[in-house]
């Protein structure tokens, strides 16, 4: 019985938890927002051709990010997932959030470098 209790979850905190995670993901948006603006900006201005590749495999990697933060944030609205359907993914998508966010701080390192 008390594995039971353990399971047992309100309807009201479900809703909660998705509502985390849209929120999470919302603001995740924004930091993909940033670092892309930040891509775009002239500071970072490819000097060689392989920090033109890099820079592009960086936006690359950012737009597919946004693009599943978005597909994510569109599912978890809907009334019939359940939040543990997709933690495993949101946290998926934070890990891969902190590898493009090293890539772009590595990236401006290499063109202080120049």
């Amino acid at each position: 019985m008390e594995n039971l209790k353990d399971d047992y979850r309100t309807p009201g905190q479900g809703h909660h938890e998705k509502n985390a995670l849209v929120l999470k993901l919302e603001r995740s948006q924004q930091d993909v927002g940033q670092l892309r603006n930040k891509l775009n900006s002239y500071i970072c201005e490819p000097k060689t051709y392989s920090l033109f590749e890099r820079m592009e495999d960086l936006k690359n990697g950012l737009d597919t990010l946004s693009n599943t933060n978005k597909e994510i944030i569109v599912s978890l609205r809907e009334r019939k997932k359940h939040t543990v359907d997709f933690v495993d993914r949101v946290r998926q998508q934070f890990l891969a959030f902190n590898e493009l966010q090293r890539g772009v701080e590595d990236y401006m390192q290499g063109l202080r470098s120049y």
